[in-house]
Formats: structure tokens, C-alpha cells, sequence
């Protein structure tokens, strides 16, 4: 059943990815397609890049129509697309639905619990020293001394000899 699901993935990745790919290279801007009219077009580019690829390595002169083949040529084929959508810009939409996509993805996942406070654990008293032995005094911290808040300098006060004019 899993193998089933695998393929079916496989496949639809086969038939999007060069389509889509395709239409980065014929409509490099956002605004030539809408998010959907470029879903439909890259379905039906990547049926027809498929069909053509196909038909070439089913030449009688090649003879090579199998798996492994026909995804590596598949791949070669996404390469050349995006070194082409990449030379005409086209990548930077191939971003935008990506920053869009990772931006849903986001709000359909739960928000992050809150860590919570950590808890204090019980200090255990202190048990009585065995008889015989007197407990030390527990030290004492010698207290802060009090600050004071700054105040700035006051000015010199000028003396003034009943002889001088100002």
C-alpha cells in the first residue's frame, strides 16, 4: 500500500515539477498568471514535456524507455528549465508562492506551549547538630551601606570684598 502512495506522489511530482518549471520560463512575472491559471498550465506543460520526452528516448536508435532513463532525463529537463526561469527572473515568483506557502503552513500549526515557571523545590530544615556540639553562629553579611542619590557639585560661591565693583 505504501509503495502504491509513493509512486502516486512520484508521479504528480513528475508531471508539476517541469510544467511548472516551464511556466517560470514563459511567464517569468506574478502578474501574467494567477496562482490557479499557473497550477492548470504547469499540469498540462508537464503532461506535454512528458509525452515529448518520452517519445524521444522510445526512438528506435536509443531504445532506452525504462525507469531510470526516463527520471533522469526528467530531471535533466527541471535543470534546464530552472537555469532558464532563473536567467529570465522567473525564480523570484517560484519564492514568492514558497514565502505564501511556508506563511499558511505556519498558521495551521499550534502555537508553541509556554515554558512554565520553574518550580522551587523544598529546602529540607535543618536538622539539630548531635548532642554535645553547639551549632555555629551562622555568619552575618555586613549590611550595605545607604546610597545616596547623586547630586551634582554646587558652584563655588564667590566671595565678595566690599572694595571691589562688580
Amino acid at each position: 500500500m505504501l509503495d502504491v502512495f509513493v509512486y502516486v506522489l512520484f508521479g504528480l511530482f513528475l508531471l508539476m515539477v517541469p510544467g511548472f518549471l516551464a511556466t517560470l520560463v514563459l511567464y517569468p512575472r506574478r502578474e501574467s498568471l494567477d496562482f490557479w491559471e499557473r497550477m492548470g498550465v504547469s499540469l498540462g506543460l508537464g503532461v506535454l514535456v512528458l509525452i515529448y520526452l518520452g517519445f524521444v528516448l522510445a526512438q528506435p536508435g536509443l531504445k532506452m524507455l525504462t525507469l531510470g532513463p526516463f527520471v533522469l532525463a526528467a530531471f535533466g529537463v527541471c535543470l534546464l528549465f530552472a537555469l532558464l526561469a532563473y536567467w529570465r527572473g522567473g525564480l523570484e515568483v517560484a519564492i514568492i508562492y514558497e514565502r505564501a506557502l511556508m506563511r499558511k503552513l505556519n498558521k495551521l500549526r499550534p502555537p508553541k506551549p509556554k515554558p512554565a515557571p520553574p518550580e522551587e523545590k523544598p529546602v529540607p530544615p535543618e536538622l539539630p547538630p548531635p548532642s554535645g556540639e553547639q551549632p555555629a553562629p551562622p555568619e552575618e553579611k555586613p549590611a550595605p551601606p545607604e546610597e545616596r542619590p547623586a547630586q551634582p557639585p554646587s558652584p563655588p560661591e564667590e566671595k565678595r570684598e566690599s572694595g571691589e565693583s562688580v
